[in-house]
């Protein structure tokens, strides 16, 4: 046999598995360094050395495409908040729709208007007041919560305890969902306009609705199915 032995490097290559070829580098940044870890471990005060930024126990467990995807959905749930809230087709084919600040500005008038229709429609109009304000609430506090500083196992906790916020407005929706399966009718009826309908129901969601309003469950979808990955 001879009495070639094998390059030593090539083991460091094959427990790569050709990912990262090539010999591990050195843990430690300095024998400074080295020496006050080996320091802290013999005085007892430190069960393991793998502390730093750039260890395992501290890795950023949050990808760069999970905090991409997490932004999105949050900067659309702000964005929602000026864009249409409802949008009613008129007679002779115009459209009377505003955002969530026109929503705001009138509520006065639709207080008034659904004091007339009874609690299920004093209910919905709250409810959804609410909804309005809660969205971009929410967007605004999960953007807060991934912006956060902490590492690893600390920051995917400061994220988690940003994103609770997400369930609120979802079940806001809920709760505006029930309210409109019972419904009620309007005090005044359609009031010529045809798209109105005579009662405030499940179904004006599909003729009343501005595109704010599904772009908002559309964000609330992406935050809520990253928050559950967390």
């Amino acid at each position: 046999m001879g009495n070639n032995q094998p390059d030593p490097d090539d083991k460091f290559k094959y427990l790569g598995f050709e990912i990262n070829p090539g010999k591990i580098g050195e843990f430690w940044q300095s024998e400074d360094e080295r020496k006050k870890h080996l320091k802290r471990i013999q005085s007892g005060t430190q069960l393991s050395v793998l502390d730093r930024e750039s260890s395992l126990i501290n890795i950023n467990l949050m990808s760069s495409a999970d905090k991409i995807i997490s932004y999105i959905g949050n900067i659309v749930l702000i964005l929602a908040f000026f864009l249409p809230a409802y949008s009613i087709g008129l007679p002779g084919g115009k459209t009377l729709s505003g955002s969530a600040v026109s929503y705001f500005l009138n509520l006065p008038f639709i207080g008034a208007y659904a004091a007339w229709g009874g609690g299920a429609m004093i209910l919905i109009v709250i409810v959804y007041a609410l909804l309005l304000l809660a969205c971009p609430a929410a967007g605004i506090l999960n953007i807060i919560g991934l912006l956060n500083k902490d590492k690893g196992d600390n920051y995917l906790e400061t994220v988690k305890k940003y994103s609770r916020i997400t369930f609120v407005p979802i079940a806001l929706y809920v709760i505006l969902l029930v309210g409109l399966l019972f419904g009620g009718p309007h005090p005044f009826g359609s009031l010529g306009v045809e798209a109105i309908g005579e009662s405030l129901n499940f179904m004006a969601i599909f003729t009343v609705a501005g595109i704010g309003f599904w772009i908002n469950i559309a964000g609330l979808s992406i935050a809520f199915a990253q928050s559950r990955g967390l």
